[in-house]
């Protein structure tokens, strides 16, 4: 019995160690000059080759017959993008986007909120969000976003996962067919050192289950839900640009508004800072004041001390 369960995990190393590309080292029983070496197979096992050959071909077929590969459900697209909205009315933007995500059934992964300080005046409030959306509902959104501000910058970007997540797929049910055989194997072990190895080699198995498993549900929710990084702006006015084809006076006129606005703005932005500064301000001008004073004091007494040297050096002469 002994030889003969021997016999069979040394066949079943054999195909392990063939099939795989790279491992790691299980363990080492030196007591019986039995040594186990577990190598991670790849999918190369026949539940896992079978699985590949049969996800795949379906996979490319419903790539090319349809017409549109964001509604395939056999294609894995990680959907991302990036927006850059600006705002007259920052509180109402926020509001609108959280609205907007919640009716969609979407969440924040991360949310950040600047609004200010006393050392940052003149600085505006600025939002960082990072939104995720259901996959169905992307087009949506991003049809949507107009109403929460001025969109103005958007960049998207795509990526297949397809053949990584089915290539992973199939190193799990590989994983998987190992572990159902070591375990077979670990009810017909008769003595402690065949105990020993198999049970390291199912803890490998094991590790190796949990992170494929980890990989796929990961991947499940990135093509399951879009991400979406949003920055909303507060600016202090928003004025279009027409652009180089648009009419001499058109662009003027855009220039000359923009100007009348940034002069306004400066001065509205000045009387902001010295409201901030005021006693600072009323201090410095009351020592400049006294300054002033006590200049205008010496100089008189510095001239009446001339005038009557000149008078005593008249009556001397």
């Amino acid at each position: 019995m002994k030889k003969y369960l021997s016999g069979m995990i040394c066949v079943l190393l054999v195909l392990s160690l063939v099939a795989c590309g790279a491992g790691q080292s299980a363990g080492t029983v030196a007591d019986g000059g039995y040594k186990y070496k577990n190598e991670m197979m790849s999918a190369d096992v026949a539940a896992g080759e079978a699985l590949y050959d049969s996800a795949m071909p379906e996979y490319i077929a419903q790539t090319f017959e349809s017409k549109s590969v964001y509604q395939n459900a056999g294609v894995k697209l990680i959907r991302r993008a990036n927006l850059q909205v600006q705002t007259v009315e920052f509180d109402k933007a926020v509001a609108t986007l959280e609205q907007l995500v919640l009716s969609l059934g979407g969440y924040y992964e991360n949310a950040e909120l600047y609004s200010g300080g006393y050392h940052a005046q003149g600085e505006h409030r600025s939002g960082q969000y990072v939104v995720r959306i259901p996959a169905e509902s992307y087009d949506t959104f991003m049809e949507q976003m107009d109403g929460v501000g001025y969109l103005a910058r958007r960049t998207e970007s795509t990526q297949d996962v397809g053949q990584e997540y089915f290539d992973t797929e199939s190193r799990l049910t590989t994983q998987r067919t190992k572990q159902e055989r070591l375990q077979q194997l670990l009810k017909q072990a008769g003595n402690m050192e065949d105990i020993i190895a198999l049970e390291n080699a199912l803890a490998d198995v094991e590790y190796q289950i949990d992170q494929y498993t980890s990989q796929l549900r990961r991947y499940d929710s990135l093509v399951g839900y879009a991400t979406i990084d949003v920055n909303i702006q507060e600016m202090q006015r928003i004025t279009d640009d027409p652009g180089q084809q648009a009419g001499l006076f058109q662009r003027m006129k855009t220039g000359i508004v923009s100007s009348a606005g940034g002069v306004v703005d400066g001065v509205q932005n000045f009387l902001v800072w010295v409201s901030y500064h005021i006693f600072g301000l009323l201090i410095l001008a009351a020592v400049a004041v006294g300054g002033v004073l006590v200049g205008k004091r010496y100089i008189r007494r510095y001239k009446a001390k001339k005038m009557e040297r000149a008078t005593e050096k008249e009556k001397e002469e």
